[in-house]
């Protein structure tokens, strides 16, 4: 027992335990825990709960103490030169035209939206984190396929200084190669350069340095996006059903609707009641005189109407009728231009999927083509052009089929945002 310990902790310490490959999940789980924009959109959030509970008071009695105290130099009514009155008051609203009722209900209605927000935003994050992985995985191949057009070349010019050399080709033969392998050279610096900028957003976006020798899995994207692509109809309820941004404006028209007919409550009576306690004294303290008459308890039912306010109701709900008017507005537009975001990914996943499948073809065709071009080179069948033209055919090919796969993931990315699946 104590080998099988010992063996699994030397495997804890032991390099290859320390070269663990960053998944796709966990870059999606680091940014979800790390970026900014949700601590924004959350307090955004807890603004609108809070403004909910602040329009929750209404439906509660409001509770003063108030203590007044005078001194005067003249006794006109002989009620004494000091005077205290300490007062205790509740007052509770018991109709205002339901202004109150459909304040708080718009109020709940913005806080569904801003959970709404929340979840787009969410789901934003996730398909940025999602698109600068499939990124880093797409310039590391670029990278890989650089760099064998680069050994390629190399072994080609080898053999171009030997037959330079044994007199079998021209000098120009030997310079042609040289400025392909130039060319070649430049490509990997570039598809390098592209490789570091890459990972540079990745760390962007899960908020933590990535070491040089982090590796990412290809194998961690097939098993989170798995391409359907079916037809519009198929999709196209989900879309108006699950939709984030959809979810979010229904319920801003709502609260619009709600305050329309809160500033419409302006025009009916507003009716009150209070209670109050008053107490009165002849000096600092009101409880100072010992008189029946030196306290006093009220109970008042009060009513108002406004019968004219300059138009300020009218014009109120007038400003609300056109913020409905605005979010309706608003709602059918994003669910027209929702449903063409649907159409063209779809559109694009099958072009996608139409690439992949040429470009697969087309290595194996490049490929064959390389390797007789290449015999028939060696054996003097072949210029030194038509073995240039068919490395250039094959590291074509083989970018294609690279930008192929890749755009086939960034499309399944989308798919699962435009229908936020997976979140």
């Amino acid at each position: 027992m104590k080998y099988l310990i010992l063996a699994m902790l030397l495997s804890l310490f032991s390099p290859a335990s320390q070269l663990l490959a960053l998944t796709m999940d966990e870059a999606v789980q680091a940014a979800l825990q790390n970026h900014q924009r949700i601590e924004q959109f959350r307090a955004d959030l807890d603004q609108n709960q809070a403004t909910v509970g602040s329009t929750r008071a209404a439906f509660l009695p409001s509770i003063d103490l108030s203590y007044d105290y005078s001194k005067s130099d003249q006794d006109p009514f002989l009620f004494g030169k000091e005077s205290s009155t300490l007062a205790l008051g509740a007052s509770l609203n018991l109709f205002n035209g339901l202004t109150d009722y459909r304040s708080h209900q718009a109020a709940k209605q913005r806080v569904t939206a801003a959970e709404y927000q929340l979840q787009g935003i969410i789901a934003d994050i996730i398909l940025e984190t999602r698109q600068a992985y499939i990124e880093v995985l797409r310039a590391v191949s670029s990278v890989a396929t650089a760099t064998e057009g680069v050994e390629l070349l190399l072994r080609q010019k080898r053999d171009a200084d030997l037959q330079l050399k044994y007199g079998v080709i021209a000098r120009n033969d030997l310079l042609r190669v040289e400025v392909e392998l130039s060319s070649a050279r430049q490509n990997l610096l570039q598809a390098e350069g592209n490789l570091q900028i890459t990972r540079r957003q990745l760390e962007r976006m899960v908020g933590n340095r990535l070491p040089d020798s982090e590796k990412l899995t290809e194998e961690s994207i097939n098993s989170q996006l798995h391409s359907d692509w079916s037809t519009v109809d198929d999709y196209r309820q989900r879309l108006f059903d699950h939709r984030s941004e959809l979810n979010y404006l229904r319920h801003q028209l709502k609260a619009a609707v709600l305050d329309r007919q809160a500033s419409k409550g302006e025009f009916l009576p507003s009716i009150d009641l209070s209670a109050r306690h008053e107490e009165y004294g002849d000096s600092l303290s009101p409880t100072g005189r010992d008189h029946s008459f030196d306290d006093d308890n009220r109970l008042l039912l009060s009513a108002n109407w406004n019968l004219f306010d300059g138009f300020a109701s009218s014009k109120a709900v007038s400003a609300a009728e056109a913020r409905r008017r605005s979010a309706a507005a608003l709602l059918r537009d994003t669910k027209a231009s929702l449903l063409l975001q649907l159409q063209t990914t779809l559109q694009n996943a099958r072009i996608a999927q139409g690439r992949l499948q040429e470009a697969q073809t087309g290595i194996t065709q490049a490929e064959e083509n390389y390797r007789v071009t290449e015999n028939r080179f060696a054996q003097q069948q072949a210029t030194t052009v038509d073995l240039l033209d068919a490395q250039f055919l094959l590291t074509r090919a083989r970018n294609l089929q690279v930008n192929a796969q890749y755009d086939l993931y960034l499309t399944s990315a989308l798919l699962y945002r435009v229908l936020e699946r997976d979140r």
